[in-house]
């Protein structure tokens, strides 16, 4: 997706509309699959101001992934926000808080998958109250109870579990 930035040099213009869709199947992010269900939608604004430009891109995404936590897969629907200044890029310039164009060229398709990433929660959960699997026997808590008994117990005070008084 390009974006020709040569209209807004045109003094009756102060803004250009633009949506589209990527098509990626997945991400792997150190290890971690993202699948995306159905191709990224988004849809912006370039403004000027001044003799500044700037971009507002609104994203959505529906991937699919495995729960942290119980290891099943869950598919989550997600929205995020790409904005900031454009700045024509030299080979010397590389900042995360400006997006970069060359040749009155614009092509967000790099920015727009790197908010993604940055979207993406920490650790990915089915749901929040997600149980999980039973880490002595293995069963997914969320479809059926277990009767294992687990002691969350410090290694380092261990020790002192058996430690009794005496009067």
């Amino acid at each position: 997706m390009k974006i020709d930035l040569s209209k807004l040099h045109d003094e009756t213009l102060s803004s250009i509309s633009f949506e589209g869709e990527i098509k990626k199947n997945e991400l792997d992010i150190n290890g971690r699959e993202i699948k995306f269900i159905e191709p990224i939608k988004y849809d912006g604004k370039i403004y000027k101001v001044d003799d500044n430009k700037i971009v507002h891109v609104n994203i959505t995404y529906v991937y699919e992934e495995i729960c942290g936590r119980c290891l099943e897969p869950f598919v989550n629907r997600e929205s995020t926000v790409l904005s900031g200044k454009l700045v024509r890029k030299s080979n010397d310039e590389d900042d995360d808080e400006v997006v970069y164009y060359s040749d009155e060229k614009l092509d967000l398709t790099e920015d727009i998958i790197s908010m993604i990433i940055l979207s993406l929660p920490m650790k990915p959960l089915c749901d929040e109250e997600c149980k999980g699997i039973c880490p002595k026997c293995g069963v997914n808590r969320n479809e059926e109870d277990c009767d294992c008994v687990i002691e969350d117990i410090d290694p380092r005070f261990a020790i002192l579990k058996d430690f009794s008084f005496k009067e």
